[in-house]
């Protein structure tokens, strides 16, 4: 059975909606607790460095996505995807809600580690079976169809963590409990894909190549998301503070906002499957992409007002919200069936990375630089130039080569 040969079957559309709707775990592992994070210090108060450990258990799970996604990613390929899937999925809920009854801090920070182990085959595995149950305009519908879904999911989880965090900071791990009963559906309605259909589909969406692993090509892709994922969260953390430095600290300033940004990455996202049928490639969206970015970046150190730093957060959004699903599309459509699974697990392995280190690299940076509005203005020209060579591949490309973005037949599957 595969989607590509029932896609008009309910069964089928069911079982990719719950794809998606399972690489929503990713956010939802840190952003659920995110709200009840001062209450949870406060419970803590008298445990050294307490300042350094909540944090830490929020950030966590995605440093160990970054870590283990391709040595995840390995596992798929090689012991298969559903069971994997649904004994990890298991794993993400139990761990997920262990903090209800720990006492210790310490003992959290660690089931936050093993969730996030299971995070890391559950976000590799979910986006693995998209590309093999789909190929073609399918394939990039559902790949950009995954952003969406998860930073819509992203604006839902805050709203229910803050209101379940004002019944108490372990109230929003009660939300982990949602992976038990995915997995439960996911045992009935997803299936093991084929290996020799999914190499045929592959032989069939590209005649032009062989459709080989090549490993330089996966590390251009994973370098490049690397920065992605940089930028990405580069005005999610940093809005509140730039919005302080031209005194404007109201929290609720900060959350209009950053909503109102996390509506354009939505669009965004929906905004790629429409290019790619206006026959535009990846090379464009990318470089579509970086321009608006890089420009959202080049303007913050001359924001002075909300309205402008408004402007600023709704074209960065845009931006964003072209650029990973654009990653995640040339990613899969370079990976043959044997290293889809690893490839996607350096994907998102890549891009968790990036997000984890963002706030890093700023702070290092701004230590060096006028102040924090002056080194998200220079993050600009690591950005544009990036566009530039985008947008020189898109015209210099020719559909007979394969690196690094090449033109593809387009088909349904």
């Amino acid at each position: 059975m595969t989607a590509s040969a029932c896609s008009g079957s309910s069964v089928a559309r069911i079982a990719t909606y719950l794809l998606l709707l399972i690489n929503c775990l990713a956010p939802m592992a840190a952003i659920v607790v995110a709200p009840s994070l001062p209450q949870m210090q406060a419970h803590f108060a008298e445990v050294p460095n307490v300042q350094f450990l909540v944090p830490i258990s929020l950030a966590v799970p995605g440093l160990m996505v970054a870590l283990l996604g391709p040595v995840m990613g390995i596992l798929a390929d090689r012991l298969g995807r559903k069971r994997l899937l649904l004994m990890a999925m298991v794993g993400y809920g139990c761990m997920g809600v262990l903090p209800l009854f720990l006492e210790s801090l310490h003992a959290i920070i660690v089931s936050r580690i093993v969730l996030g182990c299971m995070e890391a085959v559950v976000v590799t595995i979910s986006t693995t079976l998209i590309g093999d149950y789909y190929s073609g305009a399918l394939r990039q519908r559902y790949l950009a169809l995954q952003t969406t879904f998860a930073a819509s999911s992203a604006i839902l989880f805050f709203m229910i963590g803050g209101i379940l965090g004002e019944l108490g900071w372990r109230m929003p791990y009660l939300v982990y409990i949602v992976a038990l009963v995915m997995a439960v559906f996911a045992y009935f309605l997803l299936w093991e894909p084929q290996r020799q259909t999914s190499a045929a589909d592959d032989a069939q969406e590209s005649s032009q190549e062989a459709n080989v692993f090549r490993p330089a090509l996966l590390t251009v892709v994973c370098l490049i998301t690397l920065v992605g994922g940089v930028a990405f969260m580069v005005l999610q953390i940093q809005l509140a503070y730039l919005l302080r430095d031209i005194g404007q600290a109201s929290p609720s300033t900060a959350g209009m906002i950053a909503s109102a940004c996390s509506v354009m990455i939505v669009l965004g996202t929906l905004s790629v499957h429409l290019l790619l049928r206006l026959k535009l490639r990846i090379p464009h969206c990318l470089a579509i992409a970086f321009a608006l970015i890089g420009c959202s970046f080049l303007l913050v150190p001359w924001a002075d007002r909300v309205s402008f730093m408004l402007l600023i957060a709704l074209v960065n959004g845009l931006g964003c919200g072209l650029m990973l699903p654009s990653l995640a599309i040339w990613n899969m459509r370079e990976l043959p069936w044997q290293r889809r699974a690893f490839g996607t697990g350096a994907w998102y392995g890549s891009y968790s990375l990036g997000a984890f280190l963002s706030p890093i690299l700023v702070v290092a940076v701004t230590a060096h630089t006028q102040g924090l509005a002056a080194t998200v203005g220079l993050a600009a020209w690591v950005l544009l130039p990036m566009a530039v060579v985008a947008l020189l591949c898109a015209f210099c490309s020719r559909p007979r080569i394969g690196f690094p973005f090449a033109a593809r037949n387009v088909k349904e599957a």
